[in-house]
């Protein structure tokens, strides 16, 4: 009998947790680690102006597509069928990154990375969700706050990481890093997380048709997103607006649809939660890409400074994300947290040259405990609104918001930044995102008159994992 399984009955021992946990961290892991390496890529191949772009971008872009496609593999083939192929792709990824001879087969290489990695959360979210019900119990906050918190980890140790492999294994290293933990994670997943019965599904029912006219619409929105800094991008606007509406009226005549449209719009509490997660991810990552360059510019810090200044933007978040998310207690955690990310946004209105580094530290603080807990309140919202039976896809839709979000955000922060230095382009973001920063208020406010409040107590919630 598998360690994961005591008479019958599913439990979420650490057996099961740490191979979650492990999965969960390499998609940020890698978005951050490649900072370090950007500069000796451009010198290895040089004469390519924008490699650290695209390096970035095919990844992101990568993810945004093929998060709530894995989720609905995972729902069809089964979660642990799926975060095993991903696996395989992940350790793919690393060795032709390591094997390299160009920028293009760098690129390869990201996407592919990009690609292993984006199964990771849906198919964690789907393996919870299905065990917990399988015994009849609820999800385990606590796991979810675990995996929240080792994504904020796994964000704030990437470049320390890049920067180690990069300067004892050369920028190769923050590619080929990916093959051992790829095999470390096939093997946790393959003996660790056991087959559920019912989960093997005929491919016939996949809506491959969907997911090729949603990979296209989101493809081309991304790029419409991308080139926000340099102006408008007529082109990609108008194929991410033709390819939406294909994507709408097909999926509205499908029987079993990639994405629901009607479900959507009917379930307005889920869609909700979907805008929410666009919301918060832009304002939090507005402040992260604003705050180091003016505190250079307006306050002459180093970079090395500027840098340490949103430390604890991951240290109050991982905080946050062990905070109850459920009944009335949790509500009220919510509220904080949405009334935590206004506030400080509110206050980089009085922010000025003479502001002090422990006034930026607290305004870092107040930015990172409101994503930890909106993150976390998301995930737990998700679970109480979304089908069961769409466990993955639902769960890859609330990733690909958060990325929306923060490539939102980024074209923005660049264009203010380049056009008005010191105060003035702070205080002109702070006017773009504080009325933003309101949904999450309105979110919270939404749960507590639809009684979300009253929900019984998690059966599960508090109970302690099985060694």
């Amino acid at each position: 009998m598998r360690p994961a399984e005591k008479s019958g009955r599913p439990h979420f021992s650490w057996w099961l947790v740490m191979p979650l946990l492990l999965v969960t961290i390499l998609n940020p892991l890698n978005s951050s680690m490649l900072s370090t390496a950007l500069v000796p890529i451009g010198q290895a191949f040089p004469g390519q102006d924008k490699a650290g772009g695209w390096l970035v971008a095919s990844l992101y872009l990568t993810a945004a597509v093929s998060q709530p496609v894995l989720g609905t593999f995972a729902d069809r083939f089964g979660a642990r069928r799926t975060l095993v192929g991903a696996t395989i792709v992940l350790g793919i990824g690393g060795l032709v990154g390591l094997l390299a001879q160009d920028l293009l087969m760098l690129i390869g290489s990201r996407v592919l990375i990009g690609f292993g990695t984006s199964g990771a959360y849906p198919c964690a979210v789907a393996i919870i969700r299905h065990r917990a019900n399988d015994a009849s119990i609820e999800p385990p906050a606590r796991l979810l706050g675990f995996l929240a918190a080792a994504s904020s980890v796994a964000v704030a140790i990437g470049p320390p990481l890049g920067g180690v492999l990069t300067e004892w294994v050369g920028w190769r290293g923050v590619f080929a890093i990916n093959l051992p933990l790829a095999v470390i994670a096939f093997v946790l997943i393959y003996f660790a997380v056991p087959v559920r019965r019912g989960s093997e599904h005929e491919t016939a029912r996949v809506d491959w048709f969907g997911i090729g006219l949603f990979s296209f619409f989101m493809t081309a929105l991304v790029f419409f997103l991308m080139h926000l800094e340099d102006g408008l991008d007529v082109l990609a606007f108008v194929l991410a607006l033709i390819g939406g509406a294909v994507f709408v009226l097909v999926e509205r005549r499908q029987a079993r649809p990639f994405i629901d449209p009607g479900l959507l719009r009917s379930n307005r509490a889920l869609t909700l939660t979907y805008g929410n997660h666009v919301a918060f991810n832009f304002v939090n990552y507005c402040y992260f890409y604003a705050m180091p360059q003016w505190s250079q510019t307006a306050l002459g810090l180093p970079l090395a400074t500027s840098g340490m200044l949103l430390m604890p933007v991951a240290i109050a978040s991982f905080i946050g994300a062990f905070l109850p998310t459920r009944n009335r207690l949790g509500c009220i955690v919510e509220m904080l947290g949405a009334a935590s990310l206004f506030v400080a946004c509110a206050a980089l209105f009085f922010a000025d040259e003479s502001t002090s580094i422990v006034m930026i530290l607290a305004l870092s603080s107040g930015f990172g405990f409101g994503f930890g807990v909106l993150n976390m309140s998301n995930q737990q919202r998700l679970l109480d609104y979304a089908p069961l039976e769409q466990s993955g896809s639902a769960a890859g839709l609330l990733r690909t918001a958060g990325y929306l979000g923060a490539m939102l955000s980024a074209p923005l922060v660049s264009s203010l930044m380049i056009r008005s230095a010191g105060h003035g382009s702070l205080a002109m973001l702070t006017a773009v995102a504080l009325p933003i920063a309101l949904i999450p208020v309105f979110t919270a406010i939404a749960d507590i008159r639809s009684g979300r409040h009253r929900l019984s107590k998690m059966v599960a919630a508090d109970a302690p994992m099985e060694g």
